[in-house]
């Protein structure tokens, strides 16, 4: 797993700053979602656990690197979460990071998802980040950082990530096969490509691609397609649909500047704010936002 492309400059001066013996211990990457956050962390972990690391990443040679290749490093330890990371998953990384690292070098505990971590968990990490074991790095990762407490954020460093410009998250997409790459489907999951590669990947339950073409029929007046179809076909998915439908009147709106594209708009706002309460009726929300696209 490589460090993505756009983020080459901002990898190389962190192992800059390491190699001058000035990174901090606890680094925080913070940024949205899907633009590459994980695979820097990744990498920069190899190479803080490589032997003979470059500006450039690991040398890959050295045993340490062997190691790593083989998925059994006994210096690198990764904190995974599915929805809380509690408190005893917490203690059983830093007791990892307590003795000497097993290859005489640096040892790194990664936390992808940091912002799962509950109070008890953050507070038994700070005592970690304010008083570190020698040669001890800790990379945490978040899509939110406003859900990480204000005394792990104060012994962080902060790395504030931003998305790729357009032309690099389409290059991605096309040396990544994507076909029909586009500024409008980059758009559809907030310019990041990331996300864009997971959803054709067949892994999201719908594709901005089956909805557009479900939405493009709709537009079109298609007598074939039932407006309740499509609304009980999505409700699983309603928030997301609704988030896509108001890009897409707001596109319009702005282009056209016609009055029906922003009613269409306020709709999809209105529906957003709907979708946010516990026990609502999906099918029917989207129901009625949908036929305000119905021709």
């Amino acid at each position: 797993m490589q460090v993505m492309p756009w983020f080459a400059t901002t990898f190389s001066t962190l192992m800059s700053r390491y190699m001058a013996k000035k990174l901090h211990h606890g680094l925080l990457l913070t940024g949205p979602k899907g633009i590459g956050k994980y695979q820097l962390a990744l990498g920069l972990s190899n190479a803080l656990l490589c032997k003979q690391p470059s500006i450039n990443g690991p040398c890959e040679q050295c045993q340490s690197c062997h190691l790593r290749q083989a998925g059994n490093h006994p210096d690198f330890h990764v904190l995974e979460s599915e929805k809380q990371l509690g408190v005893d998953k917490i203690r059983e990384g830093i007791a990892k990071l307590s003795g000497t690292a097993q290859m005489g070098g640096n040892k790194v505990l990664l936390i992808p998802r940091a912002d799962t971590m509950t109070e008890a968990a953050a507070n038994a990490l700070l005592k970690t980040l304010e008083e570190p074991t020698n040669n001890t790095f800790l990379l945490l990762i978040t899509d939110s950082i406003n859900k990480i407490m204000p005394t792990i954020l104060s012994r962080c460093e902060r790395q504030i990530l931003s998305l790729p410009s357009v032309s690099d998250s389409l290059n991605y997409l096309n040396t990544k096969g994507v076909e029909d790459a586009s500024e409008a489907l980059l758009a559809a999951y907030g310019y990041a490509p990331l996300r864009v590669e997971e959803a054709l990947s067949g892994e999201e339950d719908i594709s901005y691609r089956n909805f557009s073409d479900g939405m493009q029929a709709l537009l079109a007046g298609d007598a074939n397609l039932q407006v309740q179809t499509l609304a009980n076909k999505w409700q699983d998915n309603a928030p997301q649909i609704a988030l896509w439908c108001q890009q897409m009147a707001h596109d319009e709106y702005m282009k056209r500047q016609q009055a029906v594209d922003f009613k269409r708009y306020e709709a999809c706002v209105d529906a957003v704010k709907t979708l946010q309460h516990a026990g609502v009726n999906k099918s029917m929300v989207l129901f009625g936002l949908l036929k305000q696209f119905q021709r």
